[in-house]
């Protein structure tokens, strides 16, 4: 298995000269799979370029006999894992997992280094009637186990 680490600086050389970020690199006893974003959204140029420099820094080390390599954006029903993808879901639905347990939903407000300003949707019942209210939550990351897009195909 090659070292996730190894992937991870060879990507960091790469993504230097862009304006890409690594979200998460996967390495499995046969397949690497790497995926990376960027503001704007990243293209498959990007992901081709991206492939072959990977795949020409270990050819040496004959790990393409025994390995495969994916380089790819994450889909959108992956979780957020990196603070870049935060901000370039802000005004965004995203429902996130606590790591106490609790689901909250509501619109991504904000987000810096330390965590997020969400803008939680918070329904009850008064008088049988549905009532929903907003409250601003702050999370830092290391209180959020998941947070996911709600995808919505709404006009």
């Amino acid at each position: 298995m090659i070292a996730k680490e190894n992937i991870e600086n060879i990507v960091n050389q790469w993504i230097k000269s862009s304006e890409c970020f690594l979200v998460e690199v996967k390495s499995a006893p046969s397949k690497v799979t790497v995926f990376i974003d960027k503001p704007a959204g990243v293209t498959l140029a990007e992901c081709s370029s991206l492939n072959r420099f990977i795949f020409d820094a270990l050819e040496a080390d004959n790990v393409w006999e025994t390995h495969e390599l994916e380089v790819s954006s994450p889909g959108m029903d992956q979780p957020l894992r990196v603070y870049q993808q935060y901000l370039r879901r802000i005004g965004r639905e995203v429902r996130i997992i606590t790591t106490e347990g609790r689901e909250l939903k509501g619109k991504l407000k904000s987000a810096n280094e330390i965590g997020i300003e969400l803008l939680e949707l918070i329904s009850r019942k008064e008088n049988k009637k549905k009532v929903i209210s907003e409250e601003l939550r702050l999370l830092n990351y290391e209180n959020i186990k998941e947070t996911k897009l709600i995808l919505s195909f709404k006009n």
